[in-house]
């Protein structure tokens, strides 16, 4: 695989030691969500063929046995989600796996030294916030989850000036 890192200051172009920790835990996360968001949308696409109501009363028994910890008005939140699942939970995991993709290539590309791998990954991880949102209402955007995605290009974007 071929290095486009630019010179540092002793005039090494080996990859830094930055791009080689997060790559390698970017590689884990992609492979991980990769595998997750691939089975999610076939048990999605799977769930279409049982009734909305059997799924949603599935979901309710299931989610009966954490009762105690679950707060005021979870009942019609999971209702709610249940709802949201049966009817889009197939696209939902598409885009969430479409993210993913385009968050894996971007990696590559900066594990290669490539620019373009950075504008790919961080382009991924900001649309990646609000791209789930088109199936999800937005009280369900996180807080950790895209400050962990916005800390990642951070930490890539101090090393952009020794990609090619």
């Amino acid at each position: 695989m071929a290095n486009h890192f630019l010179a540092d200051e002793t005039g090494s172009t080996q990859r830094p030691d930055m791009v080689s920790g997060l790559g390698s835990l970017s590689f884990i996360n992609c492979g991980f969500f990769l595998l997750l968001y691939g089975f999610g949308a076939m048990a999605m696409l799977g769930i279409r063929s049982v009734p909305e109501e059997e799924f949603i009363s599935m979901l309710t028994a299931q989610a009966d046995q954490f009762k105690a910890m679950m707060g005021e008005g979870a009942e019609a939140q999971l209702e709610e989600i249940g709802t949201m699942l049966y009817h889009s939970g197939a696209l939902l995991m598409f885009l969430l796996l479409v993210r993913t993709v385009a968050r894996f290539i971007g990696a590559i590309g900066m594990w290669q030294g490539k620019r373009s791998g950075f504008n790919i990954y961080a382009g991924a991880q900001v649309v990646g916030i609000f791209l789930p949102h088109i199936v999800l209402p937005l009280k369900y955007l996180g807080f950790f989850g895209p400050m962990m995605a916005l800390a990642l290009v951070a930490l890539y974007g101090t090393q952009r000036k020794r990609m090619g």
